[in-house]
């Protein structure tokens, strides 16, 4: 059943330097060869808060209350899972939830909405990969308690990628190296059409994130975990993360 599958975390390769091919095995290590962006520079941004409330409901309590036949979609378009994720959206006067799905052939979102008779409908969209173009990399992000201070590329001005202020913030609180594997493909002018995250957990230790960006071109995201250890501040969070980097050869819906 779906659910089962869904609800199981995706296993992930410790793939070397740099991207490497989804299911394939890791290369010896070496530097140099990261996807670059083809002009314009890859901005860094500051940290903006990452709120946590008990009120929220987690992700399988809201998954749960999107309908079956809606949920199977979401699988069919995404193929094999690699993370998911589905939360309240503000947006919806009935307080109904949105889902976003990432797997091996698509991103997949599910949007509340009401239809033309004022019933409550779901509004699936999609972006479709080209299966070998799914690449992958880990990022280990482990700075000692002081490393803020010395350390670490200014937030600076950069190209205008289409993000929020909201979706900037959150990306400013991720490693270095995750906000330039996220936002590269998208520097030289191609716009982010799309920006979903998600975290669950507590401020000390987030179990579950995921963030993706999506364009016209190329969809991104970054899944994992975030531990604040004992002497850290959240300028020296601990990340555990897999970047994802995908072409998309075919949109549905918006």
């Amino acid at each position: 059943m779906l659910d089962s599958r869904i609800g199981q975390e995706a296993q992930r390769v410790d793939p070397s330097f740099p991207l490497t091919p989804a299911g394939s095995d890791p290369p010896a290590p070496r530097t140099g060869g990261l996807a670059r962006s083809q002009g314009g520079h890859t901005p860094f941004h500051p940290a903006g808060e990452m709120r946590l409330t008990s009120e929220a409901r987690l992700r399988m309590e809201c998954w749960e209350t999107i309908g079956g036949r809606t949920r199977e979609r979401l699988h069919e378009l995404a193929g094999n899972v690699i993370d998911w994720f589905a939360r309240v959206d503000a947006s919806s006067p009935d307080g109904r939830s949105y889902a976003v799905v990432l797997g091996d052939r698509g991103l997949s979102i599910a949007e509340p909405r009401v239809d033309t008779a004022h019933r409550p409908v779901y509004v699936i969209s999609a972006f479709v990969f080209d299966p070998a173009s799914l690449r992958h990399v880990r990022v280990d992000h482990r700075p000692p308690p002081t490393a803020h201070t010395t350390s670490g590329p200014a937030a600076g001005a950069g190209p205008d990628l289409g993000l929020s202020q909201d979706a900037r913030g959150l990306l400013g609180n991720l490693p270095p190296r995750a906000q330039h594997l996220l936002q590269a493909p998208f520097a030289a002018g191609q716009r982010i059409l799309q920006c979903h995250w998600a975290y669950e957990g507590f401020d000390h230790h987030l179990d579950m994130f995921m963030v993706c960006l999506a364009g016209p071109r190329n969809v991104t995201a970054a899944t994992g975990t975030k531990i604040i250890p004992a002497g850290h501040s959240p300028e020296t969070a601990h990340w555990s993360l897999t970047c994802h980097q995908a072409s998309v050869v075919r949109r549905i819906g918006r």
